[in-house]
């Protein structure tokens, strides 16, 4: 009997499937049609002898078998990255102080960081998170070599533009509301930008709302809208399980776009190859 072969491209895809919610969105962001996706997942399927997928309802979800599979993709892919590093080692050294905005540091960073670690292992990082003034403030004081801000205004924006997409309103599956009622709101604190332009949209249209939850934590804010205590604002991409676009719907106000810009100091050569890579993270979302 022939021995199952597992390659790195289906394992990828597996992980891709769970990680970004479903075979669409990981057709997207592989940057394959949804039918070679689906065909990978068969092939795979077919290979281990078992079914890693159940149905329930219009989603796909993991067997027991599949959960299993999924760890073990997940350590092999990472092993194989790290065996290509170690023989493929970057020359890029030294350390690199990294300002990130919240907004972009709950969806793509983790992993970014993490493939970028196993690439350069000559390369120190030190990250920190915060709201995009305060990051440009650091690093024009020196306190960062690379910083990833936003902004709701093009013309305010500082370094090179990476990307626009637009914000959006987010509520758990099937959420219902009422005009004739608050809309009731779950943000980050008042100096958030997504809080004041979700404000704004509202006072613009005439529609009651009040401030039901404020946390500093991405995970604590998901909570509360995949729960249905309240609705949030967030960039369009951040959109995952549990969570869908209820503003046409709900016929909710416009919003702004958001604007991604990258500074960096050139100088080093660390700092221009994490550049390259959040460059690349970004236009993959996109």
């Amino acid at each position: 009997m022939a021995q199952p072969n597992l390659s790195s491209d289906i394992l990828r895809t597996l992980v891709a499937v769970v990680e970004r919610g479903g075979f669409i969105k990981a057709a997207d962001y592989l940057h394959k049609t949804q039918s070679t996706v689906s065909q990978q997942m068969k092939r795979l399927e077919q290979e281990v002898g078992v079914n890693v997928f159940r149905t329930s309802g219009r989603k796909r979800l993991l067997t027991s078998e599949g959960e299993m599979l999924l760890s073990y993709a997940k350590r092999m892919l990472a092993l194989q990255d790290d065996a290509i590093a170690s023989l493929q080692e970057s020359g890029a050294k030294g350390e690199i102080k990294v300002g990130v905005s919240q907004g972009v540091a709950e969806t793509m960073l983790p992993e970014l960081l993490a493939s970028f670690a196993r690439a350069n292992p000559g390369v120190r990082l030190y990250v920190e998170t915060g709201y995009s003034p305060d990051l440009n403030a650091g690093y024009e004081r020196g306190d960062y070599d690379l910083v990833l801000t936003l902004s709701l205004d093009a013309n305010i924006g500082k370094g090179e533009l990476l990307a626009v997409e637009p914000l959006a309103w987010m509520g758990a599956e099937g959420w219902e509301w009422s005009s004739a009622r608050e809309l009731p709101l779950a943000t980050y604190t008042d100096y958030c930008q997504f809080r004041k332009a979700s404000i704004a949209a509202l006072n613009s249209a005439g529609l009651p709302w009040r401030v039901v939850y404020t946390t500093s934590s991405y995970q604590g804010l998901m909570a509360a809208v995949k729960s249905g205590l309240a609705v949030s604002v967030r960039p369009k991409s951040a959109v995952g399980d549990g969570v869908e676009l209820v503003g046409d719907r709900l016929d909710l106000p416009s919003l702004p776009n958001v604007y991604s810009w990258l500074r960096y100091r050139p100088s080093l050569e660390a700092g221009c190859s994490l550049a390259a890579a959040f460059k690349a993270s970004i236009l993959k979302i996109q």
